[in-house]
C-alpha cells in the first residue's frame, strides 16, 4: 500500500491505550505475506506455537495464500485469517476489536498504517540479506520505516546490509540467529521413513553432498554446475542431490537443458520437493550450500543437527557457524564484501551467469570433503554440538522475548 494514499486515514488520531497489568497475557498479532507451506513459514508457526504456550494470546494474519500451515495452526488452536486487502477498513476494525499489544511482521507491510493508527508496537523480522530489493520494493522498505519500532536481523551479514544500504538506525536493530525445535527433530530423525541411494540412482561408493534449497537460481546452481564441470575431469564418483520446491518453472526448465548440454545430469540431481528432508541425511555425506544470497539457513541448522560438514559460500551466517573450517570449509562468494550486492549483480549472478572465478574454490572444496570422509564425518558430529549449546530454539525465543518486553515496557504497554 503507498504511504501517501494513507495520509487521511492516519490523520483520524490515534486510540487510547490501556496499560495492561503484568500477569496479564500479552495479544500479538504475527502478519506474513502467506501461510501455506515453506520454511520461513513453518519458523512463524514455530514461535507463533510457543509464545501461545508462554505469554501471550497469538492471532495469525496475512494477504497472501492460506493452505498447509495455516490448517495446522488452526489445529493447535491458533486463530488464522485472510485479510481482505479490498477492504482495509475492515481490517481496522479488526484490530480495534482484538486490542492487540505488539504486531510482528515477516515480508509483510499491509498492516503497518493499522498497527500505527492503532499504537500497536511494531517489530520486523529481516530475514536475509536484502540485495533482491529494487526500485518501487527498495523504496517502499525505506519508506516504511516510519511505522517500525524495531527490527530483528538473523545474522550479522544481514544486519550490516540493512544499515549500510537500507538505512537502518543501529538502535532500532538487533540480530538474533534462528534456532532450530530440537524435540521436533529428535522425533522426526527417531521416524524418519528409510531412503536407499539406487532410488535416486546413487552408488554406495559415491560421495554425496545433499543440497536443501529451493530450486531459485539465487541459491547458487550454475556455480554448482561450474564447479561440477571441473570435476568430472578428475572423478565421477562425487554427486550432488538437490532437494527442493520449484519457484519459476522456466528457470528449472532451462538449468536442467543446461545440465544435459554440458553431460551433467547424472552428477547433479534435481527429484523436485521431499517434505521428509531427514530421510535423506542418512543416505549422504555432506551438505553443501553454494548460495549467493542468505540471512540464516534453516537448512543450515537442520545439516548441523543431523551432523553433516558442511561446505557455505560467505553469506548470510556462513562465517558465524564455520570457524576456523571446524565443522566445513567456508569458500568465498563472488562478490566480495556482502554490502557491495545489489539486485542487478545478484540476478546477473543468477541467471545469466554460466562461469564463476570462485567455482574453482568450490570444486577444490567438494574434492577435498571427499578426499578426507573419515575426518569430515567427525567433524560433522562438532556441528551437533553447537545446535545444542547456541541454536536450541527455545533459548532463541526467550531473546526475542526480552526484546518484545522492553519495547512494550517503553511503550507503556505493560
Amino acid at each position: 500500500m503507498v504511504i501517501s494514499s494513507l495520509l487521511e486515514f492516519l490523520k483520524a488520531g490515534f486510540l487510547p491505550k490501556k496499560r495492561r497489568c503484568l500477569n496479564d497475557r500479552i495479544k500479538i498479532v504475527l502478519e506474513l505475506d502467506s501461510f501455506d507451506k515453506g520454511g520461513l513459514q513453518k519458523v512463524v508457526l514455530d514461535s507463533a506455537l510457543y509464545l501461545k504456550q508462554a505469554i501471550s494470546d497469538v492471532t495469525i494474519v496475512t494477504p497472501g495464500k492460506l493452505g498447509l500451515l495455516a490448517e495446522m495452526a488452526e489445529g493447535k488452536g491458533i486463530e488464522v485469517v485472510g485479510i481482505d486487502t479490498t477492504n482495509p477498513r475492515s481490517f481496522n476494525s479488526f484490530l480495534i476489536s482484538k486490542n492487540f499489544d505488539l504486531a510482528i511482521s515477516h515480508f509483510s507491510d499491509f498492516g503497518y498504517p493499522f498497527y500505527k493508527k492503532n499504537q500497536i508496537s511494531n517489530i520486523t523480522f529481516i530475514h536475509n540479506v536484502y540485495a533482491f530489493l529494487r526500485g518501487q520494493a527498495l523504496n517502499n522498505f525505506r519508506k516504511n520505516d516510519i511505522f517500525v519500532d524495531q527490527y530483528v536481523s538473523v545474522s550479522d551479514n544481514a544486519t550490516r546490509y540493512a544499515r549500510a544500504k537500507l538505512g537502518i538506525s543501529p538502535d532500532k536493530i538487533h540480530t538474533i540467529p534462528n534456532g532450530l525445535i530440537l524435540d521436533e527433530h529428535d522425533m522426526r530423525k527417531e521416524n524418519a521413513p528409510q531412503l536407499s541411494r539406487s532410488e535416486f540412482g546413487l552408488l554406495d561408493s559415491d560421495y554425496v553432498f545433499l543440497n536443501v534449497a529451493s530450486y531459485n537460481l539465487h541459491k547458487g546452481h550454475y556455480l554448482m554446475a561450474d564447479a561440477m564441470k571441473r570435476l568430472i575431469t578428475k572423478r565421477t564418483d562425487i554427486k550432488i542431490l538437490c532437494i527442493g520446491n520449484v519457484i519459476f518453472p522456466p528457470h528449472v526448465d532451462g538449468f536442467l537443458a543446461y545440465l544435459r548440454e554440458m553431460g551433467l545430469e547424472k552428477y547433479i540431481l534435481l527429484p523436485g520437493y521431499f517434505p521428509n528432508v531427514e530421510s535423506f541425511y542418512p543416505i549422504v555425506d555432506a551438505f553443501l550450500l553454494p548460495s549467493f544470497i542468505e540471512g540464516w539457513s534453516i537448512a543450515m541448522n537442520e545439516a548441523m543437527y543431523y551432523e553433516k560438514p558442511m561446505i557455505l559460500t560467505d553469506t548470510g551466517a556462513a562465517a558465524q557457524v564455520i570457524e576456523g573450517n571446524d565443522i566445513g570449509i567456508l569458500v568465498p562468494n563472488e562478490y566480495g564484501d556482502t554490502v557491495s550486492l545489489d539486485s542487478e549483480l545478484l540476478d546477473r549472478l543468477a541467471y545469466e551467469t554460466r562461469n564463476f572465478k570462485t567455482s574453482v574454490d568450490l570444486s577444490d572444496a567438494i574434492e577435498s570433503m571427499a578426499n578426507n570422509r573419515e575426518f569430515w564425518r567427525e567433524a560433522g558430529k562438532l556441528g551437533r554440538q553447537k545446535i545444542l549449546e547456541r541454536y536450541d530454539f527455545a533459548k532463541i525465543q526467550e531473546r526475542y522475548w526480552d526484546l518484545y518486553r522492553a519495547l512494550l515496557l517503553r511503550e507503556g504497554r505493560i
